[in-house]
């Protein structure tokens, strides 16, 4: 089945830089991207799907299937880094992420990267998602977080 193309769907998390993010040149060290890419998604799932967990439970699981990442500029130490999640593309099998990482104070682009995850059965063979997963992707995933969640949906940043 072929990608169904999504409004921009535009989730945020701030990210601090901390001494545990940082080489001993004093900037990020290159795999937190990719870190902060799987947390920014996980925390996607946990605020508009939160049955995530009992498909984990019924042997159901997202696996990912490629992540990519293009560095621009260097982060620093306490460095606030904005994070921002686009839902680019999703089939019935697969959601494909866009991801930047923006300095907060000058708004550069210090990061852009990619990420697929595949629907995945109790024997990882590929498999159609949750019917309620793949109508949150199909809604461009419009529903509001529960109150205090990390992230916030805000399709106005499309």
């Amino acid at each position: 089945m072929s990608p169904t193309t999504t409004p921009p769907i535009r989730i945020t998390r701030r990210h601090v830089v901390t001494f545990a993010d940082t080489n001993v040149a004093g900037n990020v060290y290159f795999a937190h991207y990719f870190a902060w890419q799987g947390r920014c998604r996980d925390e996607l799932l946990a605020s508009v799907y939160p049955e995530f967990q009992q498909d984990l439970a019924r042997g159901l699981s997202l696996v990912t299937e490629f992540a990519h990442m293009d560095f621009h500029q260097e982060a620093q130490l306490f460095d606030v880094i904005v994070i921002g999640l686009t839902v680019t593309s999703f089939s019935r099998t697969r959601i494909e992420f866009g991801f930047e990482f923006r300095r907060d104070s000058d708004h550069a682009l210090l990061a852009s990267g990619r990420q697929a995850v595949v629907q995945v059965n109790e024997r990882h063979q590929p498999c159609l998602m949750p019917e309620k997963l793949h109508a949150l992707c199909a809604a461009g995933f419009q529903t509001e977080p529960p109150a205090g969640a990390a992230v916030r949906t805000r399709p106005e940043d499309g």
